[in-house]
């Protein structure tokens, strides 16, 4: 008797195996109790962040500016942009010349420069990034640094950073995809309604698949920077972090180029319209301030998933 009731509480106590759609459901439903920080809850802890640190990320941006000028001519590339923008305005000050003008500066920005420039440029970035990522790191651990201890500490993790970087880039192959796709179907077709039609069929799906692999390995960056971390590792972390949460999170990320690009406009359409003198400095401290705000962003919506 005493044996029975022994294996009877035994088996009681043993747990049933799950399925593995049932495994999902629960973690699903997991997933679901976890909180995902809203953008207008993110920008407020941004913004708070630049403006309590604001010495360190602005000496840390300063020595990112005077790099960018000395090596990769950025000044000079935005002053003849303008120039281009100045012959598009042609004396007009309508709100269409000043948004056409400013789409020409965006565009400029983008695609102008020699590849040497562009080459010493998508370094920077990369190095700039992992500045930024350190010392976002030491200041939300309530750590102090000095502009110099952040770039001599932040560039032990390049190797693993590029690894995952080119991850991203194969996922945004897509994208260029269909970009290409667009570019033949409009100069085959010109600009008719069945083309227009056949170029969103094409782009709609690839621009997903892209958001949806990169909604992940963006946070596969942040991830790698940590210490002894394998970008393998990170990627498979990255994936269980948005596991059951990517549409949300997805909606956080295509969020930011459309606040900065309504920012950028506020800013620069006046200046382009009234005041020329000061679209050059304006617009090019802006871009060179923009990689501190994406990657405070992207952070701070990284630290929210872990907390969540």
């Amino acid at each position: 008797m005493a044996k029975a009731g022994k294996a009877k509480a035994v088996e009681t106590t043993r747990r049933r195996k799950l399925t593995r759609r049932q495994s999902n459901r629960v973690a699903k439903k997991q997933a679901s109790d976890q909180s995902v920080p809203t953008s207008f809850h993110i920008l407020p802890r941004v913004f708070r962040l630049l403006r309590s640190h604001w010495k360190v990320l602005g000496g840390i941006t300063l020595v990112y500016l005077a790099l960018n000028i000395v090596l990769a001519s950025g000044l000079s590339t935005v002053m003849n942009n303008f120039s281009s923008v100045k012959a598009t305005l042609d004396g007009g000050h309508n709100f269409s010349d000043g948004l056409r003008g400013f789409s020409s500066l965006l565009g400029g920005s983008a695609g102008a420069g020699s590849s040497a420039a562009a080459i010493l440029q998508s370094l920077l970035i990369v190095l700039e990034s992992l500045v930024i990522i350190w010392a976002l790191r030491q200041l939300l651990a309530g750590k102090k640094f000095t502009v110099k201890e952040a770039y001599y500490k932040s560039m032990f993790p390049l190797v693993p950073f590029l690894l995952v970087l080119l991850v991203i880039i194969i996922q945004l192959l897509p994208i260029v995809l269909g970009s290409a796709l667009v570019a033949l179907i409009s100069s085959t077709l010109a600009s008719s309604g069945l083309a227009t039609f056949i170029m969103v069929l094409l782009v709609i799906p690839l621009f997903g698949w892209s958001v949806y692999m990169i909604s992940s390995s963006i946070f596969g960056l942040y991830i790698v920077t940590l210490p002894d971390m394998q970008p393998r590792q990170a990627l498979r972390s990255a994936k269980k972090l948005v596991n059951f949460r990517r549409l949300k999170i997805i909606r956080r990320i295509v969020f930011l180029p459309i606040f900065i690009f309504l920012v950028m406009a506020a800013i620069m359409l006046p200046l382009i319209l009234f005041v020329h003198l000061l679209v050059v400095p304006v617009f090019y401290l802006l871009s060179i301030s923009l990689l501190l705000f994406v990657h405070a962003y992207l952070y701070t919506l990284y630290r929210g998933l872990l907390d969540g």
